[in-house]
């Protein structure tokens, strides 16, 4: 019998990085869920109930400032570590980030190994690299 995947949630509104997440993060052992825009992250996370999330912060209609502002308010999901993977690197994006209540903060292009190193920060190791040491 295999482990039950921890669910890993991706808002982001090109797809194509949704689509990288996953490819990367499921060869880890993690099941991904993608959303193109924060309204559609923001169900995820209430009925999915995701251990970490990947936020983009440029989105149209609302923002990930706003989305992460959101999550953090409530009860039910302040404790899921959200990571900002965004295009904006200036020290004042970082700050507005931390202000918003983001876990960590990194910018595209990201390397894999950045991403598993958020990962590994907040979970421990990825669910496949767990079962080799069993």
């Amino acid at each position: 019998m295999s482990e039950a995947k921890e669910t890993i949630l991706v808002v982001d509104d090109h797809k194509t990085v949704g689509l990288l997440m996953e490819a990367v993060l499921n060869l880890k052992g993690y099941h991904v869920l993608n959303a193109q825009s924060g309204a559609h992250g923001l169900e995820l996370v209430r009925n999915e109930k995701p251990v970490l999330i990947f936020l983009d912060i440029m989105m149209p209609e609302m923002d990930g400032y706003q989305v992460c502002r959101e999550l953090k308010a409530d009860p039910a999901t302040r404790d899921i570590p959200v990571v900002f993977l965004t295009a904006r690197g200036a020290e004042g994006d970082l700050e507005r980030g931390q202000e918003a209540g983001c876990d960590g903060y990194l910018t595209k292009p990201f390397k894999t190994m950045e991403i598993l190193g958020e990962i590994r920060r907040f979970l421990g190791e990825p669910l496949s690299d767990r079962s080799r040491s069993n």
